[in-house]
């Protein structure tokens, strides 16, 4: 048994676990954020641009035509599990929670909340409304401009652009409509 499986068998439950994959079989209970795949395009472009992973070109056009080649790899790499073999099992077997960004953008407080009642921790609606202040956009951006070296993710990221603020919908005015097209046609929207 490695270090990191005994650290994890040693933690207190409930366990949160956040993962970008498909859940195992073996969870009892899930919960999954879904996003419009358009609005995830656009913001991982803002967030390579600021990390330095792709050439700074204003342009979306360069950014998506390599994306969704394959419609399989697309589901994978721009976040729809919730129909793919590993997960319509885990869903069999496990209580189950699905979670719009848009949702959660349109009342935090409420979703939180949602979510914090179907993980059995149900929190008093201070406590709520103060994580929702916490995580907020605004307040991540100021962190992010008093705070520029505390956050190693970000150290050799460019100062000179900010995280963009969350919103759902925004690829109607970011997104080229042939990118948004292609988008579509690999997710069937």
């Amino acid at each position: 048994m490695g270090h990191h499986q005994r650290d994890f068998d040693r933690m207190p439950r409930p366990r949160i676990i956040k993962t970008m994959s498909v859940s195992s079989a073996l969870s009892r209970v899930l919960s999954y954020i879904v996003r419009d795949p358009r609005d995830v395009v656009v913001s991982q472009y803002h967030y390579h641009r600021k990390l330095k992973k792709i050439e700074d070109d204003p342009r979306l056009k360069k950014f998506v035509t390599p994306l969704p080649c394959r419609r399989r790899r697309a589901r994978t790499v721009l976040g729809d599990k919730t129909s793919q073999p590993g997960c319509t099992r885990a869903r069999a077997n496990a209580r189950f929670l699905l979670l719009r960004y848009e949702d959660l953008l349109a009342d935090t407080a409420r979703e939180l909340a949602r979510w914090s009642h179907f993980c059995n921790f149900p929190q008093a609606r201070s406590r709520l409304a103060q994580a929702v202040e916490r995580s907020s956009a605004d307040r991540m951006r100021k962190l992010e401009k008093e705070q520029p070296d505390r956050n190693t993710l970000y150290e050799r990221s460019r100062k000179d652009l900010s995280l963009s603020a969350p919103r759902a919908g925004g690829w109607r005015s970011d997104l080229p409509a042939p990118q948004a097209a292609r988008i579509e046609a690999a997710w069937d929207t």
